[in-house]
């Protein structure tokens, strides 16, 4: 997916990232399995 760093500073700033890119890539994993 491209992540290689937070863009963002502060400990609650980079776990909403964090978040975020978990949940993408949660989506982008169930779309491919219910593809298959």
């Amino acid at each position: 997916m491209g992540f290689t760093r937070f863009h963002l500073r502060g400990l609650s700033n980079v776990a909403t990232e964090w978040t975020l890119v978990a949940l993408a890539y949660n989506c982008r994993r169930i779309t491919r399995l219910t593809a298959a």
